[in-house]
């Protein structure tokens, strides 16, 4: 006996066995396909074990050479068709890929006919690596396609196949200017084949949105979608059926997979609603009042995660304090956790680093694009004590709707692949939890990029001065030069040593991020140009292009400093690759002091400190021990980060069984 309740008909999901059919609206899948939420494994070990077990088998190299072959006689044999036989010919392959599914011979031909279509509309010759990349993917794989190998034609490869099928296909990007940018872009290739795009952003209207949705391949951002199914989840638990925008979750290509599978993965979806207020401010400024009591260190200390830790002297001083509040002022709980996002927000959140203001309002910087994460705010009253310690107007309070995460709601897709520059160190998770396993592409040209060293300084005030003289030696031999750093409040910081210097340059953070992405552009375009200095967030980092002239590369490409140690050694090489493209020339080095945050957890070892200050002036045997060290850290911090996410996957799952067993699908 099922312990979910179903509707009676196949609406939500796929209960008819659907064998090797491919996904689409219909009498097999339903009118809104969907995965059933998978079963959790007990332990993630277990898990990865049957992940391997039931997924698809590792490519073999020789079977890539020999679909590569294939392919080049399919585009010889469609170039020589008259344009006349083009469109019967193209009938028929979409009616045989509907039928037989992704089969070798049906895919080989698709790939034909879209390697000539690419070679006569933009006379351009489509890659080995290219074919290899689109056909590893609509095996359900991710693949690990390095920077400037042309992930943009590989998904378009990948997608297009997919649509010709019949198959609806989301093409997920990292923002909404690329969702527009790319779906313009390549409209007239994919109508050339008689298919449907278009794109969702912020900006769509619900009537919009259930139109574009209708195509056959949608350019959208992954946020968007995982609304809109909350909203067209939402919808049907009211039983308002004709206000559903998708067409179920049939196929997705996501373009830098990691950045929505592990980096975000836990980042919560709530589906609100603003509601009347129930209180004033005056609990969350009395919260606030209460705080600045508390002293950190002798009160109150943050663990692993920036977790607060009452210790035995804040909890009696608080008790102290509400001695004579009424209410639910007098619950311990309610004021240990009122203080405690308090204490939030004056010591952990930071101005210009994990929020910016903008028209007198609090707006999140995405720690991992670094862009403002516009209509994402905190919960519990966090983001309202945020305001009111900034003296704004505090933002409406909302109540919960329903909600998920992206590692609850990507397997909810009955065919899931994606691409990205920085896959491999996360393969082992990402097979764990999605069931996907990660490829690597091999290069096209050979990688040229130089690693220039790691250096570490011993105060911040001195790693800014040498991160100042490296930018301007390189600009000066006339190399194009890219600084990262991890915050708004960094990269100014640095823009403020620069300009004192009389050193031009230009700075690309979280304040000039649009909609539009015009200021971007212009600083992006500028970056290329010989003896520039870009001085950038993460903002530069994932998916930007900085296209170097011939004088530039003559002189060594580009040179790029990054200034903070990432948690993830993956978002280093995101930066890292923003050279050396394509087989270009370049150069990378990372410059570091001790007084960083990330060296904190070395910080509690004072005599390893003292030991290492000194051999850090020491070269080359320091620069080996600072590299194991970093190596370290991030595999510490990369550890708590797979343990959260599989937690609260865990947390995610004993729900859903309870929610099962009352017969609903969500809490709403």
């Amino acid at each position: 006996m099922s312990t979910t309740a179903r509707p009676q008909a196949p609406l939500w999901s796929d209960t008819i066995s659907p064998g090797h059919r491919l996904p689409t609206p219909g009498p097999v899948f339903g009118s809104y396909p969907m995965r059933d939420a998978p079963l959790l494994s007990s332990h993630a070990w277990l898990a990865l074990a049957q992940a391997w077990w039931r997924g698809p088998s590792p490519p073999w190299r020789w079977q890539a050479r020999a679909f590569v072959a294939g392919v080049r006689q399919a585009q010889r044999d469609w170039a020589a068709l008259a344009p006349d036989a083009h469109a019967g010919r193209l009938a028929s392959l979409r009616a045989s890929l509907a039928v037989d599914g992704f089969e070798r011979a049906q895919v080989t031909q698709a790939m034909g006919a879209l390697s000539d279509l690419v070679h006569r509309r933009l006379g351009w010759q489509v890659h080995e690596v290219q074919l290899m990349g689109a056909w590893w993917m609509l095996g359900n794989r991710l693949i690990e396609m390095a920077t400037g190998e042309g992930k943009s034609l590989t998904v378009v490869l990948a997608a297009g196949t997919a649509a010709l099928a019949g198959v609806p296909v989301h093409v997920m990007t990292a923002n909404d200017y690329l969702a527009r940018r790319d779906a313009e872009q390549w409209a007239p290739f994919y109508e050339a084949l008689g298919l449907t795009v278009s794109w969702v952003t912020s900006a769509s209207t619900p009537q919009e949105r259930q139109a574009a949705y209708q195509c056959d391949l949608v350019y959208v951002t992954a946020k968007e979608v995982a609304f809109d199914h909350l909203r067209d989840r939402a919808a049907k638990v009211q039983g308002n059926l004709g206000s559903l925008v998708l067409r179920g979750l049939c196929m997705a290509v996501i373009d830098e997979a990691d950045s929505m599978l592990i980096d975000e993965a836990c980042t919560p979806l709530v589906l609100s609603q603003v509601v009347q207020a129930r209180q004033a401010e005056h609990p969350y400024r009395l919260a606030l009042f209460l705080a600045r009591q508390i002293q950190p260190g002798r009160d109150v200390e943050w663990g692993a995660g920036q977790a607060l830790q009452w210790l035995p002297a804040g909890l009696e001083r608080l008790e102290q304090l509400c001695a004579n509040l009424q209410g639910a002022w007098r619950l311990k709980r309610y004021r240990e956790e009122q203080v405690g996002l308090a204490l939030t927000a004056l010591h952990v959140l930071v101005r210009d680093v994990h929020y910016l203001l903008r028209d007198d309002e609090v707006h999140i910087i995405d720690g991992t694009t670094g862009r403002l994460a516009i209509g994402r705010s905190w919960s519990r009253g966090l983001h309202q004590m945020v305001c009111i310690k900034e003296s704004v107007s505090p933002s409406a309070e909302t109540e919960t709707l329903t909600q998920t995460s992206y590692q609850e709601f990507f397997p909810r897709y009955h065919r899931l692949c994606g691409l990205s520059g920085t896959l491999w160190e996360e393969r082992r998770e990402l097979l764990t939890i999605y069931g996907l396993p990660v490829v690597r592409v091999p290069l096209r040209l050979p990688n040229q990029r130089r690693d220039a060293g790691l250096h570490i300084a011993e105060g911040a005030l001195s790693k800014w001065d040498r991160v100042a003289d490296h930018a301007t030696r390189q600009a000066v031999a006339g190399r194009a030069v890219l600084v990262g750093t991890h915050s708004v409040a960094d990269s100014e910081h640095l823009s403020g040593v620069l300009t004192r210097r009389g050193v031009a340059h230009r700075v690309l953070n979280a304040r000039h991020d649009g909609e539009e992405g015009t200021q971007e552009r212009e600083v992006i375009d500028a970056a290329s140009r010989p003896g520039a200095i870009t001085v950038a967030t993460h903002m530069a980092g994932r998916g930007t292009d900085i296209q170097l002239g011939p004088e530039v590369l003559d002189r060594g490409g580009l040179h790029v400093i990054n200034t903070h140690l990432n948690a993830s050694r993956r978002i280093d090489r995101q930066l890292y690759g923003r050279s050396g493209r394509q087989g270009q020339p370049g150069s990378f080095e990372c410059v570091l002091s001790w007084s960083d945050q990330v060296m904190e957890p070395l910080a509690r070892h004072r005599g390893l400190m003292a030991a290492l200050r000194p051999l850090s002036r020491w070269k080359p045997t320091a620069g080996a021990t600072v590299r194991l060290l970093c190596a370290w850290l991030q595999a510490l911090e990369g550890q708590q980060g797979r343990q959260r996410r599989w937690s609260l996957l865990r947390l995610q799952d004993a729900m859903r069984r309870q929610l099962a067993w009352a017969g609903r699908e969500d809490w709403s």
